[in-house]
């Protein structure tokens, strides 16, 4: 699909365009005004003339052929008209594709703006290599799509994924569709103004955005009303994850560019509204593509409308690697935030350790703060900085989320993102290398973080290695659904187990979660005999005592099927420069690490079960 197009996003004050060229890059934009009192026709003159401007950047020979259009709803896609919006009051009942088509004389694609938001980032953004994907913008309002195995659930009116009229309280605010206690009224711009005046009793004039730059700030109400639109938004994901049974829920429009302060509550929240088995797999994301997905997913609209035909979906061959199978698990991608080459840690030989991003758990000892949320992150290593003047004012933590062009000129890359967008084939590209090296014991890890956060990737990954014939081994803290572990199952050689604590309040206190699931898979890989090394973080002030060590090297001495065996990991302090790197306070800090003699100790207790011992991974 080699084709120049066009996106536009139709919105109500603003219409922006992009060229996109057939490597899916916006090339050049424009930017014109509405006015959509004016009328349709006036509309579409203006697209017209845009388009013209835009074509001149054009090479030699080529033209563009298509153009994908997207606009608030509602939207009767298959006649493209623009029904009843309520922002573009001029344009009901426009047959806008018929007119731009005639006024172009070019194939034309008409899409409501959050589905050709959701559209680009599955193909451009945070839902590449998915099958399944849940969008929802936070704006003005809150809307949603849906995709499922790969294609755009419109529903009987086009109307699939309204998640923003979900009903949470049914004692709540009014909202403007004429129902109560929408998510609508707790997490779009205008109403976080109205709960954040409320909260104040401040009669003063001020936005949503305007709200989230004071939570960032500091501002107690400004973050409870932050929290509680997180909440609602946890939810709502909740609700739709139990009746879809999808696991991943991207967050996009101008109120989730706060990021963590709207996410992060909605994360919390979510085990509260699903089935265990249902919530453990779900990821709420940020945006990868930001204000440039309507664009890139209009583009993707454009393509097919100008081919005549959907994209080809790939068919998973059970067996073996053929030429296909193997460029299509290579080309699946996931984040990574480290590749440790000719590492004698995490698994037998010389190993070469992938860490993935992304963490169900919220340990509080946590040596890698970077592997916790799945999106990259940007840090900055202070001692690295040498005042290089190549910025206005130096390097601080305290505006750390506006340097992310600064790490591509960073001298000494003190500032830097922790996490890139890998394929599963460049990945593997740095584990062949170091093959030669392995031996008859060494092999390639998956560590984290937790990878089976991104199980698609962690499956690409662990094929294409025992394709290879390379030898792999998975560390995991076990929070996950069992299909999840079953799906990569068969090609493991090696399972190294975390065993926290056994009582589900301590594990839940400590890690955010508690442990029922997790002691629920380790059942059934015992039951299946599979490759378990069980090992247990030794962590002062959790469950460095007696009493916990010994109920757990009890628990695994009488678990049949498990090899009777334990690795004791003793806690270190090595996180606490990454937690400063982030900006982030050391949950950990009072703690000190442990003498050999008290790790000796708690060795010889687990000896006492008959069970073999091993200090260190």
């Amino acid at each position: 699909m080699n084709k120049w197009v066009v996106g536009v996003d139709l919105g109500g004050t603003k219409i922006e365009l992009g060229l996109v060229d057939p490597q899916d890059r916006i090339v050049q934009r424009r930017r014109i005004p509405t006015e959509p009192q004016r009328g349709p026709h006036s509309v579409v003159e203006r697209i017209a003339e845009s388009v013209a401007e835009l074509s001149a950047a054009l090479p030699p020979g080529e033209r563009v052929a298509a153009l994908g259009i997207c606009s608030p709803g509602p939207v009767d896609h298959e006649t493209g008209t623009l029904i009843d919006p309520p922002n573009l009051a001029g344009l009901h009942n426009a047959p806008l594709r018929q007119m731009l088509t005639e006024r172009l004389n070019m194939v034309v694609s008409l899409e409501h703006d959050a589905k050709a938001a959701a559209l680009g980032e599955f193909h451009f953004g945070a839902g590449r290599g998915e099958q399944s994907m849940v969008y929802i913008v936070i704006g003005t309002g809150v809307g949603g799509a849906i995709i499922s195995d790969g294609m755009l659930f419109r529903g009987l009116h086009n109307s699939a994924g309204e998640i923003g009229h979900i009903t949470i309280d049914r004692e709540g605010e009014p909202c403007s569709c004429g129902r109560i206690g929408c998510v609508e009224t707790f997490a779009s711009g205008p109403w976080l103004a109205r709960r954040y005046l409320h909260l104040a009793d401040d009669a003063s004039q001020v936005t949503g955005e305007w709200v989230a730059e004071r939570a960032a700030d500091g501002d107690l109400l400004a973050r409870q009303v932050m929290t509680d639109a997180g909440e609602a938004l946890g939810l709502a994901v909740g609700s739709m994850a139990m009746i879809l049974n999808i696991d991943l829920f991207v967050i996009g429009g101008s109120v989730a560019k706060s990021g963590d302060l709207l996410l992060e509550p909605a994360r919390r929240a979510l085990p509260q509204h699903t089935y265990r088995s249902v919530g453990c797999g779900v990821h709420i994301v940020p945006t990868e593509l930001g204000d440039n997905g309507p664009i890139l997913g209009c583009a993707w609209l454009a393509r097919q409308a100008a081919e005549r035909a959907d994209m080809p979906v790939p068919v998973q061959a059970r067996a073996g690697l053929a030429a296909s199978e193997r460029a299509r698990l290579e080309q699946v991608e996931g984040t990574v935030f480290d590749v440790q080459r000719f590492s004698v840690h995490d698994g037998p030989g010389v190993r070469t350790n992938v860490f993935l991003k992304g963490c169900p758990l919220r340990c509080q000892w946590c040596a890698n703060p970077e592997s916790q949320f799945p999106q990259p992150q940007l840090a900055l290593n202070a001692q690295n900085c040498i005042d290089c003047n190549l910025f206005e004012g130096r390097c601080t933590l305290n505006h750390l989320h506006e340097y992310g062009e600064r790490t591509e000129i960073c001298p000494t890359s003190a500032v830097h993102w922790m996490g890139q967008r890998r394929t599963a084939g460049e990945v593997m590209a740095m584990v062949q290398r170091d093959a030669p090296f392995y031996g008859d014991h060494g092999g390639m890890t998956l560590t984290g973080g937790e990878p089976t956060f991104q199980p698609r990737m962690a499956e690409a990954l662990l094929r294409l290695a025992k394709a290879d014939h390379i030898s792999t081994a998975l560390e995991t803290a076990g929070h996950t659904r069992w299909k999840v572990i079953e799906r990569l199952l068969p090609y493991l050689d090696l399972i190294l187990f975390d065993v926290k604590h056994l009582d589900a309040e301590t594990h839940q206190r400590f890690t955010g979660v508690d442990n029922e699931l997790i002691l629920g898979n380790l059942q059934n890989l015992a039951a299946v005999g599979a490759p378990v090394q069980v090992r247990v973080p030794l962590i002062p002030g959790f469950n460095a005592d007696e009493a916990s060590i010994a109920a757990i090297a009890e628990y695994v001495a009488r678990l049949d099927g498990l090899k009777k065996a334990v690795s004791l990991l003793p806690y270190h302090t090595m996180g606490r420069a990454k937690y400063r790197a982030l900006g982030r306070e050391y949950p950990w800090a009072e703690h000190e690490c442990l003498t050999d003699d008290v790790v000796q100790r708690f060795a010889e207790l687990i000896e006492s079960y008959d069970l073999h011992v091993t200090i260190g991974s």
